[in-house]
Order: C-alpha cells, then structure tokens, then sequence
C-alpha cells in the first residue's frame, strides 16, 4: 500500500552516484516505498557521476538496497526500480545535462502539478553551486529542497551559505538534515532513560 491522499512527487537525488546515498539514501528510499509511506505516484531521478547510464544506475541502487538496505523481495523490487530514473551530464549554472528533460518526461507521465523534491546528498562544499544551479534553471518554483549533512561550519559560513539559498529558496522550503549531529544526543537520550529506573513506567 501507498499513500493515495499525497501528491505526486518527482525527487531529484543529487549526488546519487555517491555513498551517503549508496549508504543511507538509497536503501531509506527503497524501506519507505516497501512500507507504504510514499505517493502512489512517484519518480526517483539520480543526478552524479557523468558516464552512468540508466542500466548502470539502476544495477548500483540495487546493489546499494542488497548491502545497506531490508532483504530485497523480487517483486517490490521491479515496482521500485520502474519508478527510478538517470540524468546524465554535469548539472551546472552553465548546463543541465539531462536533468531538465528528465523532470519533463517525470511531469508529463505524473501531471504537472506533481510536487518537485531537490536532496542535496553530496559535499557541503556543492551546497551553494547546486543551489545556484537549481536556480538558473528554474526548477525552485513550488519545489523543496533538502540539505544533507553540516550547513555550514560556523556561524560566518552559515550565514553565507544561507544568504545564497535564500536567493532561490523561500524558508519554507528548506530542510536542513545532519543526521550525525543529533546522533550521540539521542544516544544519550537512550541511555539515560533505559538506565534509570527513576524513568521507568
């Protein structure tokens, strides 16, 4: 089962070739389609390395889901893998590669008011070029965009990484992800309540 009541959605891996998504990404994907929490409808397009085709990518996120991911089951698999897509070329303020026409074709098969997710899983050194890239090929209207890993790395470097993103992005449609930051806090959190019983029921 799917989430009938949500929007379609076209997400748009950045650094899809990558190991955060080979890691984490990619077999995160996979576990919410196989449970239910995604659209009926929806396209994952990858967006990396230039020389990847689609039969290329497609052969690595399995390879990714069978290393990282739940035991893969044959036919969730091919529901899942019908639904992934390529672009290849560098994406840059100067170029797009394929990516624009992917999200075209994505449009077209699941309507035009399909809701457009940018995941940013690369190095925060990207964060600001992607961003501006995003941009300049008008793919921000209406969209959301997700941040993986530190936003900066200081208070000076924030400010000018956000002051980019606030040129194409409206807050609202910002996520800012660092799943290590809160990691040893909610391990803590874990120890503290298990290992007292003055929290106990």
């Amino acid at each position: 089962m799917s989430e009938p009541n949500l929007r379609p959605t076209i997400f748009v891996l950045f650094g899809a070739t990558g190991d955060l998504a080979k890691r984490m990404v990619l077999p995160a994907f996979y576990q919410l389609d196989a449970t239910g929490l995604l659209p009926d409808r929806w396209r994952l397009i990858g967006s990396g390395r230039s020389g990847f085709t689609a039969d290329r990518f497609t052969a690595h996120v399995r390879r990714s889901i069978a290393d990282f991911g739940p035991p893969i089951d044959r036919t969730q698999w091919d529901r899942f893998a019908s639904r992934v897509r390529f672009a290849s070329g560098d994406f840059t303020a100067g170029g797009h590669g394929a990516l624009v026409a992917e999200i075209a074709d994505a449009r077209a098969e699941l309507g035009s008011d399909s809701q457009l997710i940018h995941y940013l899983a690369v190095p925060p050194a990207a964060f600001a070029p992607l961003t501006t890239s995003i941009g300049n090929h008008d793919l921000a209207h209406g969209a959301r965009i997700v941040y993986e890993k530190p936003f900066g790395t200081s208070s000076s470097t924030f400010a000018k990484l956000d002051a980019i993103v606030r040129k194409v992005f409206d807050e609202s449609q910002v996520y800012r992800i660092d799943h290590f930051l809160s990691k040893e806090a909610t391990q803590d959190l874990h120890v503290v309540r298990f290992a007292n019983g003055v929290f106990a029921d």
